[in-house]
């Protein structure tokens, strides 16, 4: 099989692998936005607490202002998990529509690399708001811990992206060179 068919099918599947995740993530935020307006909802699963960081029985009995707060920040959270996916889903379209070594591929790798430190800061801004959620309506606060070596491999999954980019529209301009040349 011919290497530019095999990088189209690897972007085609990325391409639906993305959206797949992109629709997967977008329910779960739905479901999360409205988890403390459905009083006889209980998830059963751990994971739901780990995300919205706050119980279900906490969400279920803060006041109004705690509720928007708290959907609020859950909107926050699925928007910072749905920013890397439609960067994904922008690259594996790129490599589906031409070479590898395209500015479109490059622009994708570094959009993708933009996604990551976004995606840190709008958890953060949702950890915020949950807390002030917690803090308005009386619930138990939340305490913010800081874990570097989390830290650590997302700082070299972010380099490593860029570096990707940077070396993709450097590779992109000599192979435009060397067509002119020829």
């Amino acid at each position: 099989m011919k290497p530019e068919i095999k990088i189209m099918r690897h972007g085609d599947h990325l391409s639906s692998l993305a959206s797949v995740g992109i629709a997967c993530v977008a329910i779960f935020g739905l479901l999360l936005v409205c988890m403390p307006y459905l009083p006889n909802w209980n998830p059963q699963a751990t994971s739901w607490a780990t995300i919205a960081k706050v119980e279900w029985e906490q969400a279920v009995r803060m006041n109004a202002a705690g509720k928007a707060w708290l959907s609020l920040a859950h909107a926050i959270w699925t928007l910072a998990y749905l920013l890397p996916l439609f960067a994904l889903r922008r690259l594996g379209r790129a490599l589906f529509r031409g070479e590898a070594l395209t500015p479109p591929v490059a622009k994708a790798f570094r959009w993708l690399a933009h996604s990551l430190p976004l995606n840190a800061l709008l958890c953060f801004i949702a950890g915020m708001f949950t807390g002030i959620a917690s803090e308005v309506s009386g619930v138990e606060a939340r305490t913010f811990t800081l874990d570097i070596g989390g830290f650590y491999i997302f700082l070299i999954a972010t380099l490593c992206l860029y570096s990707v980019a940077h070396l993709m529209r450097l590779a992109a301009e000599a192979a435009d060179d060397s067509r002119s040349i020829v």
